[in-house]
């Protein structure tokens, strides 16, 4: 059985990491080391990840004992106000404040927005140089536009945000490259919190506020607001790049949305499955002694359910390893599963869904401005994806 540390390194940016293969087919889940040190079952074949996701013995309590980050995390961070780190009771009020926010309904509402935003985008990446870096012009600018946007931080100052975001999720970042990066933004996102607590718009961040009980904890709005514009961007971002790729290097797939573009719905959704971005924001710590598949996990011992591994078992998809746009399924959990599925999958499918269709609608001889080989990719992070997509047309 393998001995490589986790998180695994993927060599295929169209392929979880070969790992996976090994561990969906042992008997039972197995232990492998963290490269944060310690050890960590992994979960690998559907099913398990599926019931691990909601299973409320399973813990995502940052400070816990035994909790298995894959990447080094402040200890003043693994404690407080993070949704992703919360568990019930307090998990569900939380949630609350914000999920009326990103229904499936008001997210249609948005549609022309995005639209707006993929266009000018599209635009502006043309009239400039060529080649481009398509991840920069497209990825990070419709997601931090759209975002933003639906948040109230137009003034925002972009370069500021991003560049702390690829340290907070970076695979190279320390612990205290961490600290000081979210210390500034949460800091900033208080600052403005309370500028809107004293003139409110029509936005997120000044309904948040008003509904958030009294006495008001700025410290946890601010963080609130940090935990939205992050995972309304980064992780969208990564997806547009390397979609974007994905097409490019499947032809006959781009061929079919090109002559189709009703299939942009099916399409993302197998692109959601096929690429599995995200694959490392799913740690748990059991809060009891429990066995899953033959495995007996005591309590504070850490769990990570891999949703890319999940998303290619042959027990749930068939021929998982093929790109197939036609596919149409949604069994997939690249969104994840229970009560911390993605509050903003909804507004992510909408901008991946016009983006690819708008993108090569318009610049149908879009093309890789250095080879294949010579792309570099970030490991190790919270999020996968290009470093930058280096594209001419």
């Amino acid at each position: 059985m393998t001995r490589s540390e986790f998180p695994f390194t993927r060599t295929c940016p169209f392929a979880p990491p070969a790992e996976y293969g090994e561990l969906r087919d042992a008997p039972r889940p197995q232990r492998v080391p963290l490269r944060t040190g310690g050890q960590a079952w992994l979960l690998t074949r559907h099913d398990q990840v599926r019931e691990a996701l909601k299973d409320g013995r399973l813990s995502n309590d940052r400070g816990a004992p035994g909790f298995p980050s894959p990447i080094p995390i402040p200890d003043e961070f693994k404690v407080g106000g993070s949704l992703l780190g919360m568990d019930p009771p307090e998990h569900g009020p939380a949630r609350r404040l914000v999920a009326g926010e990103f229904t499936h309904k008001r997210v249609q509402a948005m549609r022309p927005t995005v639209e707006r935003n993929v266009a000018r985008a599209i635009t502006d990446m043309l009239d400039g140089p060529d080649p481009a870096d398509l991840h920069q012009a497209l990825g990070v600018r419709i997601t931090m536009d759209t975002i933003t946007e639906l948040l109230g931080l137009e003034d925002l100052d972009r370069g500021f945000m991003h560049a702390r975001t690829k340290v907070m999720f970076g695979g190279q970042s320390t612990a205290e490259e961490r600290r000081r990066a979210v210390t500034e933004l949460n800091g900033h996102f208080v600052d403005i919190a309370k500028a809107k607590a004293a003139h409110p718009a029509d936005d997120v961040i000044s309904r948040l506020v008003a509904r958030w009980p009294d006495p008001k904890d700025w410290d946890e709005i601010g963080n609130m607001v940090r935990l939205l514009l992050n995972g309304g961007h980064d992780s969208t971002a990564s997806m547009i790049s390397l979609g974007t790729l994905t097409f490019l290097q499947h032809p006959d797939q781009l061929k079919l949305l090109v002559d189709d573009p009703s299939l942009a719905v099916s399409a993302v959704e197998e692109m959601l499955r096929f690429l599995g971005v995200t694959d490392l924001t799913t740690a748990r710590v059991a809060t009891e002694d429990m066995e899953i598949d033959g495995a007996t996990i005591r309590a504070g011992e850490g769990v990570y359910p891999t949703t890319a591994s999940a998303n290619r078992d042959t027990a749930a998809f068939d021929r998982p390893d093929e790109l197939d746009i036609t596919r149409g399924t949604r069994n997939h959990l690249a969104f994840g599963n229970g009560r911390h599925l993605c509050l903003g999958m909804d507004l992510a499918r909408l901008e991946l869904q016009v983006t690819y269709t708008e993108l090569f609608r318009r610049v149908p001889e879009l093309q890789l401005a250095v080879p294949f080989e010579d792309l570099r990719y970030r490991q190790g992070g919270l999020v996968f994806g290009v470093e930058s997509l280096p594209v001419t047309w």
